[in-house]
Parts: C-alpha cells; sequence; structure tokens
C-alpha cells in the first residue's frame, strides 16, 4: 500500500480551511492536464486518507479527493514545474479550493486509473442547486469556464437518458388522416365525397400507440444539440465521446418527430407529466440548460496555462440545509446572514465605555450574529451551524468562546437565550445524536453539541429525494428540541 519513489512529487492541499468543494483544471505545459475534484468531507468514507498519483506528460489523470485531503501527483520535473505554476495561479482566484501541500508522514496509497470524475461533479452541481437560498451558489472561473459547464450539463443529460432510455412507454395519440383503407371514426363530408366520386380515400380519425410524443420530443432535441455540438478541444478532452453518446441515444428514437431548440424548450416548460412518465422529470429537468444554452467560450486569445476553477461554499450550503429543516420544524425562527441581525436579533459589544452623566449607556453593535434564533416551547434558542468533522466531548476554543458570548449577550426580541446549540454535520452513515454540556461558573445554561446527517450524493438526486432528506433533518431537530425544553 506505501509506495516509495524517487520520482518527484507535488503535493496538493484540497480546501485547506475544509469549507469548500469543487474543481479545477491545471495545464502540465506537456499539452496535458490534471484535474482535481473536490468532494464534501462528509462523503468521506475515512478521514486522513493520503493518495498518489502518477502523471504521464501529455495525458490527463483525474484525481479525486475530499475537503482537507492531501494528494500527492508523481511526474517529470519539468510537469511539476508547469503544475506548480497552475496551482498558484488557482490559489490566486480561489486560496480556499486548492493549495500547495506539505510531504506528510502518514502512509501513501497510490491511486491507478480512478474512475472519471464527472458523475461527482454533476452531485456537485446538483448540491448547488439544492442549496438555493443563496444567489450564484456554484461559481465557474477561468478561460473556459463556460464550456466546462456546458460540458457538465451534456453529461448530466447523457447519464440521466442512458437510464431511462429503454424505459420509454409508448402512448396513444389521436391522429387524424385520409387513408385508402378507413379507420375509426369517418368524417362525414369525406365519405360523401368518397361515394359520389368514387375515390377509395377516406378521412378517419383513429388513436394510434406512438413513441412520438411531446416528452421524448424534447428528448430527441437536446440530444441533437449535444449531437451537433463542437466544445472546446481543451474542454472536449476531459470527456471524450459526448456526442458519440448522444447519437447512439438518438438511433433509439428514430421515429420521434424533430422539433426546433425554441419549440423544444416551449414544449419542456409546459409539459404535464403523468404518474407513470415521472420517472422522466429528471430527464426534462436535464433537457432545459441544454436548449437553452447557445454560446461555447472560443479557443482564440487563450493560454494553455489558464487553469480552470468551479467552486462551490460547503459550509454556506450546510448553513443552507439547516435553515430549510428549521423553518420546517419551528415557527418561530430569525436567521442572521451576511453580518446582517435577524429580524429582532441583537447581539450588543461585550464592552463599552462609561456613560457620562444623564446619558443612557450605549449598546454598539458586535457585527457578529449567531446563524440562528428560534423559540421552541418557552425556550429561547441561540444556534450556529458548524461545518466541522470529528468533534470532541468540548467543542473548539473559537466556538466556545463564540457561543459563550452568545449566551450572555444574544436577545431575540428583547428576551435573552435560555439555552444554546451548535449544529454540527456527521460523516457519511453517521448517526443523529447530541450530547448536553453547561456553562461555567454558574453551570445553569446549556449548551448542546448536536450531530445531524450531511445530505448524501443520492438526496440530491431528484426534488423528491430531496424534500424526504430535509423532513427527515426536520424531524431530527423536532425530536432534539424535547431534550432541549427539559430540566
Amino acid at each position: 500500500m506505501t509506495v516509495i519513489s524517487s520520482a518527484p512529487r507535488l503535493w496538493i492541499k484540497a480546501s485547506p480551511r475544509g469549507t469548500r468543494s469543487g474543481f479545477a483544471v491545471l495545464p502540465d505545459g506537456a499539452g496535458g492536464r490534471v484535474t482535481v475534484t473536490v468532494l464534501p468531507k462528509p462523503w468521506a468514507s475515512q478521514p486522513r486518507l493520503v493518495q498518489e498519483h502518477a502523471h504521464s506528460p501529455g495525458t490527463t489523470t483525474h484525481v479525486v479527493v475530499h475537503e482537507t485531503g492531501l494528494t500527492a501527483i508523481r511526474t517529470s520535473a519539468e510537469c511539476i514545474g508547469s503544475l506548480a505554476v497552475s496551482l498558484a495561479e488557482a490559489s490566486r482566484t480561489q486560496a480556499d479550493l486548492l493549495a500547495l501541500g506539505s510531504p506528510s508522514d502518514e502512509p501513501v496509497r497510490e491511486t491507478i486509473g480512478h474512475a472519471e470524475p464527472f458523475g461527482q461533479l454533476i452531485d456537485l452541481m446538483l448540491l448547488a442547486e439544492r442549496g438555493s437560498l443563496m444567489d450564484s451558489p456554484l461559481t465557474f472561473e477561468g478561460a473556459f469556464a463556460p464550456s466546462l459547464l456546458r460540458l457538465l450539463t451534456h453529461e448530466r443529460l447523457l447519464a440521466t437518458v442512458e437510464e431511462l432510455i429503454f424505459r420509454a412507454r409508448p402512448r396513444y395519440d389521436e391522429r387524424t388522416e385520409t387513408l385508402e383503407m378507413p379507420r375509426g371514426r369517418l368524417g362525414a363530408k369525406s365519405l360523401l365525397y368518397s361515394l359520389a366520386t368514387g375515390t377509395p380515400r377516406v378521412e378517419s380519425t383513429f388513436d394510434e400507440l406512438t413513441t412520438d410524443t411531446p416528452l421524448l420530443q424534447v428528448v430527441a432535441a437536446a440530444l441533437r444539440v449535444i449531437g451537433s455540438d463542437h466544445l472546446p478541444p481543451k474542454v472536449a478532452v476531459l470527456r471524450p465521446g459526448l456526442q458519440t453518446r448522444a447519437v447512439h441515444l438518438l438511433r433509439h428514437l428514430s421515429g420521434v418527430t424533430q422539433i426546433e431548440r425554441e419549440r423544444a424548450i416551449l414544449l419542456a416548460e409546459s409539459l404535464w407529466l403523468g404518474p407513470l412518465d415521472q420517472i422522466w422529470k429528471p430527464a426534462v429537468d436535464a433537457a432545459l440548460p441544454v436548449l437553452r444554452d447557445w454560446a461555447v467560450q472560443p479557443e482564440a486569445g487563450t493560454s494553455s496555462t489558464d487553469a480552470l476553477l468551479i467552486h462551490v461554499s460547503t459550509e454556506k450550503f450546510w448553513e443552507q440545509c439547516l435553515e430549510m429543516a428549521l423553518e420546517s420544524a419551528f415557527s418561530a425562527l430569525a436567521v442572521s446572514r451576511d453580518a446582517q441581525p435577524g429580524e429582532g436579533v441583537s447581539v450588543p459589544a461585550p464592552w463599552a465605555p462609561p456613560a457620562a452623566e444623564g446619558d443612557r449607556p450605549g449598546e454598539p453593535d458586535t457585527g457578529s450574529f449567531p446563524d440562528f434564533m428560534l423559540r421552541t416551547g418557552r425556550r429561547v434558542v441561540v444556534a450556529d451551524a458548524k461545518y466541522k468533522l470529528g468533534t470532541g466531548r468540548v467543542p473548539g476554543s473559537s466556538d466556545g468562546y463564540q457561543l459563550f458570548a452568545y449566551s450572555h449577550l444574544a436577545t431575540l426580541d428583547g428576551r435573552p437565550s435560555d439555552l444554546a446549540v451548535l449544529l454540527y454535520p456527521t460523516r457519511d452513515g453517521g448517526r443523529a445524536r447530541q450530547a448536553e454540556l453547561r456553562r461555567l461558573r454558574d453551570g445553569r445554561y446549556p449548551l448542546w453539541l448536536t450531530h445531524l446527517p450531511f445530505p448524501r450524493a443520492a438526496d440530491l438526486r431528484g426534488q423528491q429525494n430531496w424534500s424526504v432528506y430535509i423532513a427527515s433533518l426536520a424531524g431530527h431537530l423536532r425530536g432534539f428540541a424535547g431534550e432541549w425544553t427539559q430540566g
């Protein structure tokens, strides 16, 4: 398992602060590239795993790592230099996503032929979509950012349709045609005309079982966009074969009427899916971005050393998950964002100058507010989201002092809080749990360390799965609130 090699290594630290996921393309200076996909740390099956990847100059190597993870790229000295320059450029753009790392004393696991990262990238896209309380949760930067986004929308549609193509259901469609062998309902005027003239053709209205449905017309239109699209070579090489896959799927839809892109967009936006067609809703959702997006980034005027980044704040996403669940679980909730207090929330500074004679003492604002304040029963709760794993029996010093200050100073509609809660995510597969601490020295004010499930990738795939997750999270919070109000 441990690999010792004399070849030079470039050490990369993913999300040094542990708060940002994303994707980066680092050119190696020899016509190749190293892609690094950074996934949320709760999705890691085990902590503190150090990886090593062998990169051949001029080829594409995919690296998948979780936040705070460390990985080593083993390649030639020339490529190490170019990758280091690309990494430095990426770090200037977004230092919280990637940084130069230091050699590790822990065992290094060599990864051979890692699977492509685009399934995980689509999960990150969905994560950004689900965290929809903020504007633009997914940020693209770099010369080919629009083209990479287009590649991801193409991959999302193809992956979805490939799972569904053999489950396409024909349905009856009413048609009116002039036939030599009449069937169905015959048109009276056409029948009289045929009898009078001896022409053996009668207008007939009938139901015919067909797969040429509006649903499949939309899907086929989006697949034709992919089949005829031309991404810049520097982006297309990251995921070759997209057009071939689209053409292969279109062969299964050869009997579907071709419609223009604009008509397909209008049809998709107004499409009603019956109970038996609901499995196709993800395909329609994936088809719309493909149909709406026209532009790709041109090849001219870009440098081969330009790094490419997409990133999403998973720390903020965790806050948004909790906000949606808390809104469902509690009727009175105040949310503070961007250093602005929620409605009714006040946190005065802990120190103030003495008031002059005849003046009322002032209470200057601290500019720091808890993420949430709420009421449960007769208790006022101050709660803060913390995107941290592996917390011990007591919170870290910064979190502890922060909640200590809130316990004394924070008020909701003028009423001080009765207890405080720190809301942590669990690792994938971890169970919801909480533990109580007491504020020293009085020992009367409780602080609860509450650990709740972070969304799995499967929870992001489909609105129904997402709704079930939020409902489950709200259920955990309501259950834990029963313990908060005891005593």
